[in-house]
C-alpha cells in the first residue's frame, strides 16, 4: 500500500471544534416545546442483537447514531472524535427536564465561550451506556442536531468507519498483540492521546512533520497557524480564498481556504486536501501550536473505505480503495 494516492475534491462549507473545562451554575432548567422527533425512534424499536448501525450522515457529512439519554427515546448524535466531551442540545436538555450542572467553558473554532451543562445520568447506545455525564448545552441550529457523542464516551472504545456499506460500529477496545480480523488489510498507524484525542505525528509535507488529529464532528479539515507558515506557493494547489465558516456556538467567521498539494500520512498521500485556516484557539487550547498541526475532517476521512479509530490500542487504521478516489 506504501506510496498509495487517494485525491480530495470536497468544498469547504463549515466546521465545529470542541474542548471543555468546567465551574459551577444554578437551577434546574425548564421544560421548553416539543423537540422535532421525526428522525428518533423508541428504544425497543431498536435491534439489540446488532453491533452495526446504519451509518447516518447529517447536512454536513457527518456522523450519526442513534443515543438513548435516561432511557428515552433514541435521538441521532453525531460522532464526534475531536470533541473532549459529549454535548446536547439545550432544546432536548430543557425538554427532558434534565438537572443543571456546571457552566463550562468551551474551547471552539471562534474563541472560547461559556454554557450551561445538563446532568446526564444515563446515556445508551446499541453497544454501551455511559453514566454520570455533565454534557455541554448548545443550540439545536448551531450544533446541527439532537447531540455530539464525544471521547468521554468513546475513550474505551473503538469506532469502525465503513464508508462502502455505509455503516458504523462502536465496539470494546480489548488490549491485543497483532492485528485483528477487521485490521486485516489495512494500514495501522500508531497514535499518541492527548486530551483523549488521537494524534497522529508520522504525517508530513515535504520533509516537514505534521501533527494530524482525527476529528468526524468537522466537516473540513483545519490547520493552525504553523502550518500556515510553513506553506509554501508550491504546496499549495490554489491560492488563499476568503470563506465563512460557523462555530458551534453560532458565531460566525471569515477564514482562509486552500488545498494542500500532496500529504503524506503513514503510507499513503492524500492529493488536493481542503484546508481552511481561522483563529488558532483550538490549537492553543491542545498545545499543538510549536508545529504544523491539522484536525482532519470527513473530507479526507472519506476518502477511504473504512477507518478505524481505536483509542484504547492508541492506533488507526486505514483502508485504501483499490483506485486511490472515493466520491
Amino acid at each position: 500500500m506504501n506510496g498509495k494516492h487517494l485525491r480530495a475534491f470536497r468544498p469547504i462549507w463549515a466546521a465545529i471544534a470542541i474542548l471543555l473545562v468546567a465551574s459551577p451554575i444554578g437551577a434546574q432548567p425548564q421544560n421548553t416545546t416539543e423537540p422535532d422527533w421525526s428522525d428518533t425512534q423508541d428504544v425497543a424499536e431498536i435491534d439489540q442483537a446488532s453491533f452495526i448501525q446504519l451509518l447516518e450522515t447529517d447536512s454536513s457529512d457527518r456522523m450519526t447514531v442513534p443515543v438513548s439519554i435516561n432511557n428515552g427515546r433514541a435521538v441521532p448524535f453525531i460522532v464526534d472524535t475531536g470533541s473532549e466531551r459529549t454535548v446536547i442540545s439545550n432544546e432536548l436538555g430543557r425538554y427532558l427536564a434534565l438537572t443543571a450542572g456546571p457552566t463550562l467553558k468551551l474551547a471552539t473554532l471562534s474563541g472560547p465561550a461559556k454554557v450551561r451543562s445538563y446532568r446526564i445520568n444515563s446515556l445508551k447506545t446499541l453497544e454501551f451506556e455511559v453514566k454520570g455525564i455533565d454534557a455541554p448545552g448548545l443550540v439545536q441550529n448551531n450544533l446541527g442536531g439532537f447531540g455530539l457523542l464525544g471521547i468521554d464516551s468513546l475513550e474505551n472504545h473503538k469506532v469502525l468507519l465503513d464508508f462502502r456499506k455505509k455503516t458504523i460500529a462502536v465496539l470494546p477496545s480489548i488490549k491485543q498483540r497483532g492485528k485483528t480480523k477487521v485490521e486485516e488489510g489495512m494500514l495501522i498507524v500508531s497514535a499518541t492521546r492527548r486530551a483523549g484525542r488521537m494524534i497522529l505525528s508520522s504525517a508530513t509535507i515535504g520533509d516537514d512533520r505534521v501533527d494530524i488529529i482525527l476529528d468526524t464532528g468537522t466537516q473540513s479539515s483545519i490547520g493552525n497557524a504553523a502550518l500556515r507558515r510553513r506553506l509554501r506557493s508550491t504546496d499549495r494547489r490554489i491560492g488563499y480564498r476568503e470563506v465563512q465558516m460557523k462555530s458551534v456556538t453560532g458565531a460566525l467567521m471569515t477564514a482562509d481556504y486552500t488545498q494542500i498539494s500532496e500529504i503524506t500520512v503513514g503510507g499513503f498521500v492524500i492529493n488536493d486536501l481542503p484546508i481552511t485556516f481561522a483563529n488558532d484557539y483550538v490549537f492553543n487550547a491542545l498545545q499543538l501550536t510549536k508545529r504544523p498541526a491539522i484536525l482532519l475532517g470527513m473530507d479526507a476521512l472519506q476518502l477511504f473505505d473504512q477507518v478505524l479509530i481505536d483509542f484504547g490500542n492508541r492506533k488507526v487504521g486505514f483502508d485504501l480503495p483499490n483506485n486511490g478516489f472515493r466520491r
